[in-house]
Parts: structure tokens; sequence; C-alpha cells
């Protein structure tokens, strides 16, 4: 936590000395650091509350490998499913599921958090959840949204029109979603019709 104090301070300093084009980059750096210096400070500050989500995950039953069969959609945004994978990381109840047509593709991934190595697996996910970002680089940018009332980690990636949606949902599930050649304003669609909401009744 300190450290990262000391670069901020390093930054500002910086700033001072500094004008034009390298003016604004470090306006942006101190703001990333900035940033990473209050997430730091929320995820010590989240520590029993992360803690108690851990004990209580390790209690729950994972989805089984029918329960996610019965969830997955063949199609998504009219793309239709082109591969589906099952619990494909060892110990962990997951689904990887892609979906495309010609040059426009979403990749699906969903962890469980439930039982003793899920409610592990799903740690960066967790404290992720509790983070606040606001961060913009030259490659492009990572901000925290709310869609649908799920707050979720939105990064994108100028280099191949990329979006990628990071997010802890129900606090159990670990969800990734990859967009390539979608337009943003599908996004929303995205997230409405793969039914998250099913996945708390599995």
């Amino acid at each position: 936590m300190n450290s990262l104090k000391y670069v901020l301070f390093a930054l500002l300093v910086i700033l001072a000395t500094s004008c034009g084009e390298d003016s604004k980059r470090l306006k942006q750096e101190v703001k990333n650091t900035t940033n990473k210096v209050k997430n730091a400070s929320k995820v010590a500050n989240d520590g029993d509350k992360l803690m108690r989500n851990i004990q209580n995950l390790r209690k729950v039953t994972p989805v089984s490998k029918e329960q996610f069969e019965s969830w997955i959609s063949d199609t998504l945004i009219e793309l239709p499913i082109i591969s589906s994978m099952i619990n494909f990381m060892p110990g962990l109840s997951s689904t990887g599921t892609t979906y495309r047509k010609q040059n426009k593709s979403v990749r699906v991934m969903v962890i469980d958090g439930a039982g003793e190595k899920g409610a592990s697996g799903v740690g960066p996910y967790r404290m992720s959840s509790t983070m606040d970002y606001d961060e913009e680089h030259d490659w492009g940018y990572t901000k925290t949204k709310t869609i649908n009332g799920i707050k979720l980690k939105e990064s994108y990636r100028k280099s191949g029109d990329s979006y990628t949606l990071s997010m802890f949902y129900d606090n159990r599930f670990a969800v990734d979603i990859e967009t390539h050649g979608v337009a943003y304003e599908e996004i929303e669609r995205i997230i409405n019709e793969l039914n998250l909401e099913q996945l708390k009744s599995l």
C-alpha cells in the first residue's frame, strides 16, 4: 500500500514538470495508479466479507454436468453455437461455450464457486467484484459498469475490436464473456439472452 502511494507521489512530481502529450499520458497514469490504491484499500476493508463468502460457498453443492447442459443456449444474439465444453477445468464445475458466424463471435465461460475447490477457484473474480475500475490505456480501457443491474468489469481492446466482461454473479459464479466483431449496442442483449438468473436455480 505504501509503495503505491510513493509511486503516485512520484508521478505527481513528474506531472508538474511535464507538458503536452507527455502531460496527458502522465495524468492518465496518475488516475490509474490512484485507482489501484483505492482498490487495494477496499479489498483490505472487505477481507471479512470475502472470507465469509468462501466459507458459505464451501457448503454448497456445485452445478452438475446435466444442469449446465440444460442452461446452455443453442444460439446467442443469433450466432450459432460452434463448440461447448463442460467441466473443462479439473475439479471445478465449469462450462465454456463459443458462438460464431463469420467474423462475429462470443465466448462465454462460467465457473461455479460452490464446493471446496470452487470456492477457491473463483478467488480472482471475488476480489475483483469489490473493486471499481476506471482506467484508460493506449490499447483501450477497463471500467466498472452496471448492465441490467449486474456489476461487471468491462475491458475494450482497440486491436481486434474486442470486449471482455467479467463478473462474480450472485456472489458465486465467475463469468467471462469475450466478444469479437460485436457492436457495443449488443452487449446488453448478450447479458439478457444468457439468462444468468437461471444459474441461481440450477
